[in-house]
C-alpha cells in the first residue's frame, strides 16, 4: 500500500493540527509506536474501504455509513474520517465495549473519548473536535459478545 503510506503523514499532521495547544490530549493520543502500528494492522482495510466508497454508485442522497467493530480508541476510523469524501460518507461509528454510556463522563476504565467530543478554548474562541472531522466520527457502546447488545445495535444502526 506504498501510496496510501504516502498519505499517512500528511493525515497525522491534521491531527496535530486538530489538537494544536491541547498538550495532554495529544500526548495521550499519539505515541508514533502505538500509531505506525495501528496504521500497519489497517492499511489493508483502508484501502479496500476507500475503493469501495469510491467506486460503488449510489442512488441520490445515499451516503455510505462505516461500523468500526471493537475500535479501541478509534485510529482507523480517524485515518478514514480524513482520506474519505464527506459527500459520499455520513459518519464513522466506534463500536466498543469500552466507550462510556452516551453523554455521561468518562471513568477511569472507560477509552477516553476527549480526542472526539472534547473542545479545546484558545482565547476566547472554543473548539469543537467532533465538528472538526471530515467524516463526523460517533461513538457506540457495544459488548460484542453478548448477543441482545448486538442485535439492539443492529437496530439502531
Amino acid at each position: 500500500y506504498p501510496e496510501l503510506f504516502k498519505r499517512a503523514p500528511k493525515i497525522i499532521s491534521l491531527w496535530r493540527q486538530r489538537y494544536e495547544g491541547n498538550a495532554p490530549l495529544w500526548k495521550r493520543l499519539f505515541n508514533k509506536e502505538r500509531v505506525l502500528k495501528e496504521f500497519i494492522e489497517a492499511a489493508p482495510f483502508i484501502d479496500a474501504i476507500e475503493r469501495l466508497v469510491l467506486s460503488t454508485e449510489l442512488k441520490d442522497g445515499e451516503k455510505f455509513r462505516i461500523i468500526d467493530l471493537a475500535c479501541g480508541r478509534g485510529y482507523l476510523s480517524m485515518f478514514l474520517s480524513e482520506l474519505l469524501p464527506p459527500e459520499r460518507v455520513e459518519r464513522c461509528v466506534l463500536v466498543d465495549k469500552q466507550w462510556p454510556m452516551h453523554n455521561l463522563p468518562p471513568k477511569q476504565h472507560h477509552i477516553n473519548w476527549s480526542h472526539i467530543y472534547g473542545s479545546f478554548k484558545d482565547s476566547s474562541i472554543p473548539y469543537n473536535y467532533y465538528e472538526s472531522w471530515p467524516v463526523k466520527l460517533n461513538t457506540s457502546k457495544v459488548n460484542l459478545k453478548n448477543s441482545k447488545e448486538v442485535t439492539n445495535m443492529e437496530e439502531r444502526l
